[in-house]
C-alpha cells in the first residue's frame, strides 16, 4: 500500500532535508502512520520531547498545481485564531518524494462527539468566521461569491464521467439530471448572498473527524480546500445529515441545531447576518455538492489504479447514492 511505501521514503527525506534539525528534534525521530483521507496520508514525526504531523499530499480536489502550498498558506493565516494547527514546513518541489510535504503541529485529543461537543464546535466556527479578512493578506485564498452557480459548475464537472458511464444505473442518472435541472433554474436565488455579502474563511470539510477536542482546547484540522465565502458554507455542511452520518450514526435534532445557532451567533465578534436563513437557502446546494462528489468518488473507487482506497469510505459513498436516501434529503427543498 502507498502508506507503507512512503514510510521508508520519509525516513530518507527527513534526513536529506535536515528536518529534525529544523524542527529542533533529535536526529533519530520516529516516523509512524497516523491516518489517511482521500488525497492525503498523515504520519507523525516524533522525537524525545516533540511531535509533529507530516502530511503527504497525493492530489488536489481544487485542481491546484500548488495544493500543498495552498494548504500551508491557509494555515499560516488561520493560526492566530487559536483553533487550527500551526504549520512549520512545506515542500511542494516533489524532488525527493513525488508528492507535496507539509509539517504541522500535532494536537492531542479526540474527534468531535455530536452529543457532547456542539458548543465547542460552535466556538471554533465563531472564532474562524470572526477573523477580519480585510486585515490579512487573503490573496492566496480562492474566493467564492456566487455560491449557487459555483456548486452547479462543480457538480457538472464531478458528474461528467458518471453521467456518461455505462456501468451506472439509469435511475441514478435521472435523479442527478433532474437535480441539476432544478439547481440551474434556481441559481438566480444566489442574489440574496451577492446583495448582502458576508465573507469569512470556510474549511468546507467539517465532518466530526476533522475536529480535535480535549479537556482544555478544541481545534478544526484538515485545511485542504478552504475558501473565502459566505459562512453558511461551513455551517450548513456541519449541520447536514450527509456530514453527521459520514463518521457517526447521529442526525441532529432541530433542538440541537438551534442550541448550536445560539452558541455560534453569541460567539461572533462580527454581526450575525441571519445565519439561519442563509443555511436554509444554501442547504439543497450543499446536497448537490455532497452527492455529486459521491458520484465522482464512486467511479474513482471502481478504478484499480486509485492510489488511496478507504473501504469504509467506499461503503458510505454507496449508501449515500441510494435513491431513497437522496430523495429524502431533498424533500421539502425542491
Amino acid at each position: 500500500m502507498l502508506k507503507d511505501t512512503l514510510k521508508n521514503k520519509i525516513y530518507d527525506y527527513v534526513k536529506a532535508k535536515g528536518l529534525c534539525e529544523q524542527l529542533g528534534m533529535c536526529k533519530n525521530a520516529k516516523v509512524s502512520f497516523l491516518a489517511q483521507g482521500e488525497y492525503n496520508i498523515n504520519f507523525t514525526l516524533e522525537g524525545a520531547s516533540k511531535k509533529y504531523v507530516l502530511r503527504v499530499n497525493t492530489g488536489s480536489q481544487l485542481e491546484l498545481d500548488n495544493q500543498i502550498e495552498y494548504e500551508y498558506e491557509a494555515l499560516l493565516r488561520l493560526y492566530p485564531s487559536g483553533v487550527t494547527p500551526r504549520p512549520y514546513f512545506v515542500d511542494g518541489s516533489k524532488q525527493y518524494i513525488d508528492y507535496g510535504i507539509l509539517v504541522m503541529e500535532f494536537l492531542e485529543g479526540a474527534p468531535l462527539d455530536y452529543g457532547r461537543d456542539m458548543e465547542k464546535a460552535a466556538g471554533i466556527f465563531s472564532r474562524i468566521h470572526s477573523m477580519d479578512i480585510e486585515r490579512m493578506d487573503a490573496s492566496n485564498f480562492i474566493f467564492e461569491k456566487t455560491i449557487f452557480s459555483d456548486r452547479v459548475s462543480e457538480a457538472r464537472r464531478l458528474l461528467k464521467d458518471f453521467m456518461e458511464s455505462t456501468v451506472i444505473d439509469c435511475k441514478l442518472k435521472k435523479f442527478f439530471a433532474d437535480f441539476m435541472d432544478w439547481a440551474e433554474k434556481n441559481a438566480c436565488r444566489e442574489g440574496y448572498f451577492t446583495q448582502s455579502p458576508w465573507n469569512a474563511i470556510n474549511n468546507t470539510e467539517v465532518n466530526s473527524g476533522n475536529f480535535i477536542i480535549n479537556d482544555k482546547r478544541q481545534y478544526l484540522i484538515d485545511w485542504e480546500k478552504p475558501v473565502i465565502s459566505d459562512p453558511c458554507q461551513d455551517i450548513t455542511q456541519f449541520l447536514a445529515p450527509t456530514t453527521t452520518l459520514w463518521k457517526t450514526s447521529h442526525i441532529l435534532s432541530e433542538h440541537e441545531k438551534e442550541k448550536f445557532f445560539k452558541s455560534y451567533t453569541s460567539g461572533l465578534e462580527c454581526k450575525d447576518k441571519d445565519i439561519r436563513e442563509r443555511v436554509q437557502l444554501y442547504t439543497p446546494y450543499l446536497y448537490l455538492r455532497a452527492l455529486s462528489w459521491c458520484a465522482f468518488a464512486y467511479l474513482e473507487y471502481m478504478n484499480p489504479d486509485k492510489s488511496i482506497k478507504n473501504m469504509d469510505t467506499f461503503e458510505k459513498i454507496k449508501s449515500y447514492l441510494d435513491i431513497d436516501f437522496m430523495n429524502g434529503l431533498l424533500r421539502g427543498f425542491i
